[in-house]
């Protein structure tokens, strides 16, 4: 390790990929801190095997990363669409793509502390196998998912709705030896309608004893290649994601629900009878904790009005919808989800502007905050925390701050016609 960064990164998912690669190639001495063993955050330790990038401005790293995987037949060709991937080879080519930058890489370490000095972080406090250590640092970027360097480094931050609830994780599996073709001809009796089939065969497999709680929100099997079957099992209702015994109790139950929901498919679901569990994933895949209260909250208003911004840096889809999952399994919790969730936009060729403060706490001046914690509002989160979104939030916050680094300036006085050419550049759209 060196003594001192240019930037650093804490949180190797694919916000922390993003910027560390980002600030590496643009010249930065850049470290990234991970406490798992591996790269992808939800895309590989979680089991989400499915990239999300639904509009046709995402690009950049992201876009970059998904082209390797399909030459090497690890996902298809891109399109704006929910991409199934191979996991092993993602979790590959996040390493290559990290390494191949010059950037340093530490797994298996977990920030647990803050140094700062008046309005600047110095330094964190890390904890690995030898004990505690310190990593120096220019820039600092936040890539945790739950805000923790922020929160360490005392920036007020919100958590959920006004009660504190928030959307319920889940714990993804995957069956194998499932057949689609059997499967897809009983969804057929429900018009294709995934949602349809759940709400009329589950309520009857928890009525038998079958399964404990009637989850609407189940939704339902994604087949990833003609040997995996991904399923985002059943919601983990009242999860408490900030404590290690919440977090303890959670994933605990998600593997209980992972083998409930197996025993389900096997004895409701045409298709299922020879499928067996092969994988549940390693951590808990978790919506929402922490958001920043940043220099600007970016506003569902925001987002159904298509508001532009000139310190835009990406472009997400605008409207009234939104993917905020609900927080009890109450039907009526869920048909708010549902309404929300199936919103008709009237310009599904226009988009809202993503403002460059929502990545700019209000204390720190040397701190960016990228992923799904940072400045907005519940309903414009639900939208943004999904994976390709958080691809280019990273690669904004690594170009800021290895130019900040390089110009010795605060986050908040980054040049923004520089980082929306360098952007643009990239593939990443911003202004028009």
């Amino acid at each position: 390790m060196n003594d001192f960064y240019d930037v650093v990164v804490a949180g190797g998912g694919m916000a922390g990929v993003a910027a560390t690669v980002a600030a590496a190639r643009s010249g930065a001495r850049t470290l990234l801190i991970e406490q798992g063993t591996m790269l992808g955050g939800m895309g590989t330790a979680g089991g989400v095997t499915h990239m999300i990038a639904r509009t046709s401005n995402f690009g950049g790293i992201g876009r970059e990363l998904m082209e390797r995987l399909a030459e090497t037949g690890g996902a298809e060709p891109f399109k704006p669409a929910d991409i199934p991937y191979d996991l092993e080879r993602m979790k590959l080519a996040l390493d290559e793509l990290v390494c191949e930058s010059g950037a340093e890489l530490l797994l298996y370490a977990k920030v647990i502390g803050v140094a700062r000095d008046g309005n600047k972080i110095t330094g964190l406090e890390c904890c690995g196998q030898e004990g505690k250590f310190e990593v120096r640092g220019r820039c600092f970027v936040d890539c945790t998912g739950d805000a923790m360097l922020a929160h360490l480094a005392g920036e007020p931050c919100v958590v959920g709705d006004d009660e504190g609830r928030t959307q319920a994780p889940t714990l993804a599996c995957h069956f194998v030896n499932v057949d689609w073709d059997a499967y897809r001809a009983f969804l057929k009796n429900y018009g294709d309608n995934t949602v349809a089939m759940i709400h009329d065969v589950l309520p009857r497999a928890v009525a038998a004893g079958d399964v404990r709680v009637a989850d609407f929100h189940h939704p339902g099997v994604f087949r990833v290649n003609d040997t995996l079957t991904l399923v985002n099992v059943g919601h983990v209702y009242g999860a408490d994601c900030l404590s290690p015994a919440g977090l303890t109790a959670a994933t605990l139950e998600g593997r209980r629900l992972a083998h409930e929901y197996l025993r389900f498919y096997q004895k409701y679901i045409p298709g299922f009878a020879n499928a067996y569990l092969a994988f549940t994933a390693s951590t808990l895949g978790i919506r929402e904790t922490r958001r920043i209260v940043g220099q600007y909250t970016a506003t569902f208003e925001d987002k159904s009005a298509y508001r532009k911004f000139d310190d835009a840096i990406l472009r997400y889809e605008g409207g009234g919808e939104s993917d905020l999952h609900a927080s009890s399994p109450s039907k009526e919790d869920y048909q708010k989800y549902f309404k929300l969730f199936t919103v008709q936009c009237d310009h599904r060729d226009d988009w809202a502007d993503l403002p460059y403060r929502c990545l700019l706490p209000q204390k720190n001046k040397n701190l960016l905050v990228a992923g799904r914690c940072i400045s907005t509002d519940r309903k414009v989160q639900g939208r943004l925390r999904v994976m390709g979104y958080c691809l280019m939030m990273g690669q904004a916050a690594g170009t800021a701050a290895a130019m900040c680094a390089r110009e010795n300036v605060a986050c908040e006085n980054a040049d923004i016609p520089a980082l929306q050419t360098a952007l643009a550049k990239a593939g990443i759209p911003t202004k028009s």
